[in-house]
């Protein structure tokens, strides 16, 4: 509607009950307790009426989030459908109860309700009797939403003093966990979910096995997510790390930053209360030896990751001959000097040189571009079967691509014929009178949306396989990339510390621009001496 228009119609008199609107309502509760939604079915009921008992308004929705924090808008998936309806000018005027249900944060609130007055929709919180078509509601809904935020910052204390107390009496707190059902602060086991448990730990443990490839044997095996899918490798690995499976008491492992944002930190391990349970709070589902055999692998496994992944790959792009090229007259480490005037043109010097200059080596500087350009030539020669080994690998991807779609294939076959399955059932079950006609059309919905959704997947997978383009442009793309990867100039580095030991830096004669470099290989391969004019910068032998 015209804001400013309806202002001058409400000084004239005249009521929002008098105006014609597409009106709106709605409702939050925080939790699925049954008085909560018993609350939410009253304020649905109530709005309704109210509504259809104002001959000139038309009632467009209700939007009802349940189970839904107020404190965080970005969770709330009516709400911000509602505002995308406004925006659209589907809405007039919004009735929501209270403040406190609409937004318990004052920024939010302010900010989506000012929106809101910018696509022409007012917001009437009923119990509090503040209409923001009014010109001095801002300063009323400013006032209490501050209330209404600093019951949420009270509501916080509150929760965090019941969770310190329940630490103290050794009661659980936390989100349920697989494997386990939550009873008045007690764990008990699941016969359904352990197996799937138990699953994780005996095949890690054998250290034969990655998280990956038991996400597949649980599958193999029928177990998915609650959300039918295949379990992701972040969800296994919190899984074999918690404590409570072996039986122990877990608390005090995150703290809530911000109770507006609900933002978690990690505390720090000398923080956490973390011990073996003797009250029957929380059941072992594997035992304390097998839990220790399959973290002992998980952690050397992260830590030899760590390692390689960080420090070599990582560190070794700026840095590819570090800790590698010894000065042979102080047998002490080349260090990179790229500073100043260094900066495009890094250069490679002895330690000595680098702390009291020509004074203490008189050991050459050597430019970083010569010497990737000596070892990409001397590893070239040493990489003799590159090609055979390119060969090999694009092969071994084509296989792979062939069988994984074989695989895909028959995987979504069977998907569709277990939904076709459910459809014939969920018929015989309708027949039979076991499900009343609305659940069965609900039903039926969803098995019918994921057959089509099967069936497009397996038209699109079997079009691939048949398309020879399609397969030859992802081969293309892995021979694109493999071929960087195995550009002994683009990763002059990484094969640098593959094929080498260490490098030993002299001068031949007193001269400094005539150098010997005796190299030591990382393989059984006899040192190699080379000869350096860098005059001309020509490799001698």
């Amino acid at each position: 509607m015209d804001i400013l228009k309806a202002r001058q119609q409400l000084l004239t008199g005249q009521t929002i009950y008098d105006m014609t609107l597409k009106v709106a309502d709605y409702g939050r509760v925080s939790t699925d307790k049954d008085d909560q939604l018993n609350s939410l079915d009253n304020q649905i009921n109530y709005f309704n009426d109210l509504i259809s008992n104002v001959k000139n308004w038309t009632h467009i929705k209700s939007y009802i989030d349940e189970g839904i924090s107020g404190t965080q808008v970005n969770k709330r998936e009516q709400f911000l459908e509602m505002i995308e309806d406004a925006r659209s000018g589907k809405i007039d005027l919004i009735l929501t109860k209270e403040v406190s249900r609409f937004a318990r944060n004052t920024v939010d609130s302010i900010e989506y309700t000012q929106l809101l007055l910018q696509y022409g929709v007012a917001v009437f919180f009923v119990s509090d009797n503040i209409n923001t078509i009014f010109p001095d509601s801002e300063f009323r809904l400013t006032l209490m939403a501050s209330m209404a935020q600093d019951e949420v910052r009270k509501l916080s204390e509150r929760v965090k003093f019941g969770i310190r107390r329940s630490i103290k009496d050794g009661k659980l707190g936390g989100s349920s966990l697989l494997g386990y059902d939550k009873k008045e602060g007690r764990l008990i086991i699941n016969k359904h979910e352990a197996p799937i448990v138990k699953m994780l730990f005996n095949f890690y443990a054998t250290g034969d096995y990655g998280f990956t490839k038991i996400a597949h044997k649980l599958a193999e095996h029928g177990y998915y997510t609650k959300k039918g899918k295949i379990f992701s490798n972040t969800t296994l690995k919190k899984m074999l790390t918690n404590y409570r499976y072996k039986g122990y008491y877990t608390a005090n492992l995150s703290t809530v930053e911000d109770y507006k944002t609900h933002k978690k930190k990690i505390n720090p391990p000398e923080e956490w209360i973390i011990y073996k349970d003797s009250k029957g709070h929380v059941p072992a589902i594997v035992s304390e030896e097998l839990w220790n055999r399959a973290n002992d692998i998980y952690n050397e496994r992260n830590n030899k990751w760590n390692k390689n992944a960080l420090n070599k790959e990582n560190y070794l792009i700026k840095r590819n001959y570090t800790s590698k090229i010894f000065c042979k007259e102080h047998n002490t480490t080349f260090i990179r000097y790229a500073s100043c005037k260094r900066k495009e043109n890094p250069v490679w010097q002895c330690n000595e040189y680098l702390r009291h200059g020509i004074k203490g080596c008189r050991t050459p500087i050597l430019y970083e571009k010569d010497l990737d350009e000596i070892f990409v030539r001397i590893i070239d020669k040493l990489f003799t079967n590159k090609e055979i080994l390119y060969n090999n690998i694009i092969n071994s991807y084509q296989k792979i691509i062939a069988e994984s779609r074989i695989i895909d294939l028959s995987t979504i076959e069977d998907k569709l014929t277990e939904q076709r399955y459910l459809k014939d059932k969920l018929v015989d079950m309708r027949l039979r009178g076991l499900i009343d006609d609305d659940t069965y059309i609900m039903k039926r919905e969803k098995i019918e949306k994921e057959i089509s959704t099967l069936s497009n997947s397996l038209k699109d997978l079997q079009r691939q396989i048949n398309s020879t383009t399609y397969n030859d442009n992802i081969i293309e793309d892995i021979k694109a990339k493999l071929k960087n990867k195995m550009s002994i100039r683009n990763n002059i580095g990484k094969y640098f510390n593959i094929f080498i030991d260490k490098v030993l830096i002299s001068k031949i004669n007193e001269d400094r621009k005539h150098i010997k470099l005796d190299i030591i290989f990382n393989f059984d391969h006899p040192s190699q001496t080379i000869e350096i004019d860098l005059h001309n910068h020509h490799i001698i032998s």
